[in-house]
Parts: structure tokens; C-alpha cells; sequence
């Protein structure tokens, strides 16, 4: 069923027998918080890492459509790298402050250099307020929850100049930088937390319009950190599905008993509106048309409820075997929590829906 489902006519077969071929999910699972060595041939074989990148600066000039196509597919396979944070955030981020590509981020991005944003210090990951301190030339500072942290080459930083927020980037190897893995149901998400203790740093743009870049690159990972869970979802609804087929209980397949239907077409049901939402909101930013931060909200809150329904129904069919760490579904029910919580949990995104319509 989920395979009339399509973002992308020409990338979704691409990029989903790429990952097939050279990303098993058996391979996934042990996957730790290195950056995984896919990433290469992500970068120079099928040019994902520079989707959103001008062809002008080395990459692909696609949209986030093709983007959230390759994440959905990632999903799907069960596989973790910072496709999100630095092919998705870091990269609109950079286009709305560094336009010209003055500081030769984008063009280093398409290339495979890994620069990852770090948005949030708050305790959820939700606000994106910063108390990051810029001064002489140097940061002070912490961040919590930082994607793909332990992957990242370089961080970009809102920061607080004086009165002004800028956005700043610093070199992971400089002296005073700590990045320490987070403990995480996915480890594979390579979750950091990052101190800056008088780190030099080199500051990219100031002003208001940091601010709003800064909110929209967020909206952004929230959108593409949706579609990675839908992939998840797809697959354990598959898994489910075979299993309600070829389990027999009492001489006939489980699937046959009206108690496991009504769980797999309430599944289907969720996944169908999960789908609906998200590429809609991925058509709306890919045309950048006007509200599109607004539909990532509903979807990143959709597919974060959704996706949990699924995951747990799914484990409920398999029975005592869903619940074991051999069985496949436990890597996807792991990465679709991670999913759930980064760029904002769907009760965050309910409120920012609620406030965007004058309901809250």
C-alpha cells in the first residue's frame, strides 16, 4: 500500500535503491554516533548533501521536496546521519543570511563538510532564545540537543552581540569547544550537547533577520525530521502487515481476527493522514509559498502523533516478539520517539498552529 504513496516521481526510486543497496537496515541498527561512512557516497555518488544547494556553488538547486524524498527513504532503512541539520538547516539558514555565499559554507556543505546548527538550550529543544554570548571576537556559552552534534565539523550559533542577535560559526576542533554525546533513544541521531567556553568565532550576519532565518531553518528541520518518520512509519506498518498475514493462531492468520483489522486499518488510517500533511507541507516550502512554516507546524505535529500510534500498534500485533531487541521494529519505534521530540514536539507545534490562527 504505502508504495503509491510519492514525493518525488524521479528522486523517491533514486535515492530509495541507493540506501537499499548500500545502507541495509540490519547494518542501521548497530549504527553508533560516528558519522556513518555513507555519508561520502551520499555526497559525491548521488549528490543528496548538495540538494539545496545552487548549482552555482557545487550543488544540486533542488527543493526541499527532493530533500525530504532522501529523508523519508533514510527512514525507511533506519539510517542516521545529519542529512537534516546540515543538507536541510544549516544550508536555508546559511541562504537567508549568507546569500552570496561569502563565507563558502554552502559550497564547503555541498562538498561533504559537515556544519551543523545548534538552535535550542532549553530542557525540551523547544526555544529558540539564546543567552550564547559574542564579544572581542569570541562565544561563551551552552547548547542542549544539538542534531547530528557529534558529527558536526563546524556549529552555527545565534548568539547575542551587544544588543543585536548574530549568528556566528566556530570550528568544532578549536580549543574550548566540548561537544558531549546526549544520551538518546536513537544514538544513531549523534544528539550533543555543546560548550563554548571563549571560543574564537566568526560572525556571519547581525541583525533582526537572524532572528527570522533562524525560526524558519528550524521550521525546516522540523518538516524534514517529520518526513524521516514517516519513512519509519511506512516500514513498521509494512512489517506489520506481513506479520498479521503469515502468524496463524487457532489454523488461521492473525490478521483474520476482527481485534487485529480494526489495529491495522486505524494504522493505515494514521499513516494516510500523516503522509497527506507532510507533502503538503513539503509542496508549500518547496514553492515557498506564504504560510508554509505554518503547514510544517501541523504536519511536524500530525506525523509526531501519528507515527507513535503506528509504532505501537505495530509492536502490539507482533506481540511478545515487537518487544525484543532482535526485532527490527524496536530500531524504528527508537527513531520515531527521537523524531517526535527534535524541532519541537507536536504539543509545541499545536501551540504555535493555535497562536499563528489567534486561538491561543
Amino acid at each position: 500500500m504505502s508504495d503509491r504513496f510519492v514525493l518525488s516521481a524521479e528522486f523517491d526510486p533514486v535515492i530509495a535503491r541507493y540506501l537499499r543497496q548500500q545502507a541495509p537496515v540490519e547494518r542501521n541498527r548497530a549504527q553508533g554516533g560516528e558519522l556513518p561512512d555513507l555519508w561520502s557516497g551520499l555526497v559525491h555518488e548521488v549528490g543528496v548533501v548538495g540538494l539545496l544547494v545552487p548549482e552555482h556553488l557545487g550543488g544540486q538547486g533542488a527543493g526541499p521536496l527532493e530533500l525530504g524524498s532522501a529523508l523519508r527513504e533514510a527512514g525507511r532503512q533506519g539510517w542516521s546521519g545529519p542529512l537534516a541539520a546540515t543538507a536541510g538547516v544549516a544550508v536555508a539558514l546559511l541562504a537567508a543570511v549568507d546569500p552570496d555565499d561569502d563565507s563558502g559554507l554552502r559550497s564547503a556543505i555541498a562538498q561533504g563538510r559537515v556544519v551543523v546548527p545548534a538552535l535550542t538550550q532549553d530542557r525540551r529543544g523547544e526555544s529558540l532564545e539564546t543567552t550564547v554570548r559574542y564579544a572581542d571576537g569570541r562565544v561563551r556559552g551552552h547548547r542542549t540537543f544539538v542534531d547530528s552534534g557529534t558529527h558536526a565539523a563546524e556549529f552555527l550559533l545565534p548568539v547575542r552581540a551587544g544588543d543585536e542577535t548574530a549568528l556566528a560559526v566556530v570550528e568544532r576542533a578549536t580549543a574550548g569547544v566540548a561537544v558531549r554525546p546526549q544520551e538518546a533513544v536513537d544514538p544513531g541521531r549523534g544528539l550533543a550537547t555543546l560548550d563554548l567556553a571563549d571560543v574564537p568565532a566568526r560572525v556571519l550576519a547581525r541583525g533582526p533577520q537572524v532572528d527570522s532565518a533562524v525560526e524558519e531553518a528550524w521550521r525546516l528541520g522540523a518538516l524534514l525530521v517529520a518526513a524521516d518518520a514517516v519513512g519509519a512509519t511506512e516500514r513498521a506498518f509494512e512489517l506489520a502487515l506481513a506479520y498479521a498475514d503469515t502468524r496463524r493462531q487457532f489454523g488461521r492468520p492473525i490478521g483474520g481476527f476482527q481485534v487485529v483489522k480494526h489495529k491495522l486499518v486505524e494504522m493505515y488510517a494514521e499513516m494516510e493522514l500523516a503522509r497527506s500533511a507532510l507533502r503538503e507541507a513539503l509542496r508549500m516550502a518547496d514553492a515557498r509559498l506564504p504560510g508554509w512554516p505554518g503547514a510544517a507546524a501541523a504536519a511536524k505535529s500530525v506525523v509526531g502523533d501519528g507515527s507513535t500510534h503506528v509504532l505501537r500498534e505495530a509492536i502490539q500485533v507482533h506481540g511478545g516478539i515487537g518487544f525484543t531487541w532482535e526485532h527490527e521494529l524496536t530500531h524504528h519505534f527508537r527513531r520515531v520517539m527521537a523524531c517526535r521530540a527534535l524541532y519541537g514536539t507536536p504539543a509545541a507545534h499545536r501551540r504555535s498552529v493555535a497562536a499563528q490562527r489567534g486561538l491561543a
